[in-house]
């Protein structure tokens, strides 16, 4: 790892991009378009995520089909994994981009909310931030602050496991709610988020799909759901995002191929 680059950074840029994928699919399963990496302001700030429901039917969808019960037309949504805690300072550069947002759409904050997803509890800002902050428990894993634009903060490690909470439960720091998890999807031979969870922990994952004896029937249903899906994963990466992911070799292939198709068209 570079001297200047964190484990913290690393972590990032490793499991990122597998939130925003899991949110967008999530979304588009529900056909309501969902934006990542959205800019706010000319300052070097980004929201992890940005859903906007204009129409009411989607709206409804939303509410009813996902755990954002809550959600009102512009949704603010940001990613904390279990090396990235979120911290009281963090807290309020998130509320920072919020109100830039605000003021350049000129939107009410009655018209947005902010949503936080963290895999590990936060404690200094749940019980230690400043006295205008006051948190609700409002449901296993679910609060919601007092302020006036209320922040609500899912801690994955506490969430139940049920379907609503799944795209949620994939980043759960806890190795025992992770392992719990994934037990869980693949009693039920959910291929969509066993896929996801060989991203998170490929061999825990393996190791679950192998007591079951599901091993070879996992490899054949992947294939097929990916056949299916492929393309709806990859809309929710950016072509960085995306080269990332691949092995070396396979970069420099497409490299070369890119190239040879350039030179073509010259």
């Amino acid at each position: 790892m570079p001297a200047n680059k964190t484990k913290t950074d690393a972590e990032r840029q490793e499991i990122d991009p597998v939130f925003k994928d899991v949110l967008t699919f999530n979304f588009r399963q529900l056909d309501v378009p969902i934006q990542t990496q959205v800019e706010v302001s000319r300052l070097p700030r980004t929201m992890d995520a940005l859903v906007i429901l204009k129409q009411p039917n989607k709206l409804e969808k939303v509410r009813l089909e996902t755990v954002f019960s809550y959600f009102r037309v512009y949704n603010q949504v940001e990613f904390k994994g279990k090396e990235d805690l979120l911290t009281r300072a963090g807290y309020r550069l998130i509320l920072g981009r919020t109100n830039l947002y605000l003021g350049e759409e000129d939107i009410s904050a009655k018209e947005m909310t902010v949503t936080i997803i963290s895999a590990r509890k936060p404690r200094k800002v749940l019980y230690q931030c400043p006295d205008d902050v006051r948190w609700e428990n409002v449901g296993a894993g679910h609060y919601v602050s007092t302020d006036s634009l209320p922040v609500h903060l899912f801690v994955c490690n506490e969430l139940v496991i049920e379907p609503k909470n799944y795209p949620l439960l994939l980043f759960a720091a806890s190795k025992e709610k992770f392992r719990q998890f994934v037990e869980q999807i693949v009693y039920e031979d959910n291929t969509i988020f066993i896929h996801y969870a060989y991203f998170i922990d490929y061999e825990l994952t393996e190791e679950v799909l192998e007591m079951a004896g599901k091993q070879s029937t996992y490899q054949k249903n992947i294939e097929l759901y990916m056949k299916k899906y492929g393309k709806v994963l990859l809309r929710g990466l950016t072509p960085e995002e995306i080269l990332r992911e691949l092995e070396p070799e396979t970069r420099e292939k497409l490299k070369q191929l890119i190239k040879d198709q350039d030179e073509k068209q010259n």
